[in-house]
């Protein structure tokens, strides 16, 4: 590497650190006014707020805006360039516009492995620790009802609950269906459904059983139930913050646990899956971005840049949030619905690469 590469990847890489430190102080203490009140009616520590909170919520915070981290420390310092007619100089000096895009491109490298690391095995890591303070020292577990469950738990039969209580094990409206050859040939309802945690089973009450068959159907009912279902209270979950604490072969794992038991909403852990390397790899495309709208000396200079950058920022965050919930609430393939944003920037990348000067 020549010696204005080297120039180059340092400007990027210590402004990267500058501004993520700046960002996430600012970030820090508007956390702390929020959950100040709650620090100090669970009666935490200043150690343990910083070594077992804090220590885990930056690498959260970053993973979630790195992107925005990039965007703006790349038009920060290029702006600069600009403004001092550095850039000018570098073209003029006979290298093209693409080449001065080496040392952008290796420092977004760096990053990006970085940031795909982090996504997929380092911030499940800091998450878990986060959300446990967070459940210790600022909002306690509900112990409230949980509403809709089901899942198939083996081939064939569904167990639905509508709603479940995790304190005590308690479900309502309980139901067993089992179909055979596509029908249903045999259904279950209860009023209610209890853990036995003592005989590790459930106790079903007051249920009624339709058998269905070519011959006829049989109906039976009673009052109490005891039996052993291919289920555990510890696989009602409902909480899309499970999704947070596992790493990516983890989360590959559990969602083809999802899908082969039926369980409803797959696509929100799907969709964390996805994101985790399209944060990554959208480092490249706001890097490019910033270093083509930065590179152009224009009235107003770093002010108009940054204010630019942000408002791409901005219109990125409301696109993603538009496609991904496309795509757990509609018939949007998860993959796509993450990927749409990248694949617009870079389009609008490529344009403004094509348009800086050169």
């Amino acid at each position: 590497m020549k010696k204005l590469d080297w120039y180059i990847l340092k400007k990027f890489l210590g402004t990267f650190v500058f501004i993520m430190v700046l960002l996430l102080s600012i970030t820090i203490v508007i956390d702390l006014s929020e959950k100040i009140d709650a620090f100090v009616d669970n009666h935490a520590t200043t150690k343990v707020i910083v070594w077992d909170y804090y220590i885990y919520f930056i690498p959260f915070i970053t993973s979630m805006i790195g992107p925005f981290f990039v965007l703006v420390s790349v038009i920060f310092f290029t702006s600069q360039l600009a403004s001092r007619s550095e850039i000018v100089a570098i073209l003029n000096s006979g290298t093209s516009f693409y080449r001065m895009l080496y040392p952008y491109f290796i420092g977004a490298t760096i990053l990006a492995i970085a940031f795909y690391y982090g996504n997929h095995y380092f911030v499940p890591y800091s998450n878990s620790k986060r959300i446990a303070f967070e459940r210790k020292y600022v909002s306690k577990p509900p112990e409230g009802m949980r509403y809709n469950f089901h899942r198939t738990i083996e081939p064939g039969t569904i167990v639905y609950i509508e709603n479940y209580k995790p304190s005590d094990g308690t479900g309502y409206k309980f139901s067993i269906d089992k179909f055979k050859d596509g029908k249903l040939i045999y259904k279950l309802r209860s009023e209610k459904i209890d853990w036995d945690s003592i005989r590790q089973h459930w106790k079903i009450s007051n249920y009624y059983i339709r058998e269905l068959s070519d011959s006829g159907d049989k109906i039976s009912s009673g009052v109490l139930m005891d039996t052993v279902l291919a289920f555990k209270p510890a696989d009602i979950k409902f909480t899309e913050i499970y999704k947070d604490v596992m790493t990516t072969p983890e989360l590959v794992a559990y969602i083809n646990e999802m899908k082969k038991s039926g369980m409803a909403d797959v696509e929100f852990f799907e969709v964390e899956r996805y994101r985790r390397t399209s944060s990554s790899f959208s480092i490249y495309i706001m890097t490019l971005i910033g270093v083509s709208v930065a590179s152009r000396k224009v009235r107003g200079g770093l002010g108009w840049h940054l204010v630019l950058g942000i408002g791409l920022s901005a219109l990125y965050e409301i696109i993603m949030k538009f496609s991904t919930t496309f795509s757990t609430n509609s018939s949007l393939p998860p993959f796509l619905g993450v990927w749409i944003p990248n694949l617009l920037y870079m389009g609008l990348s490529i344009y403004l690469v094509r348009k800086a000067p050169k």
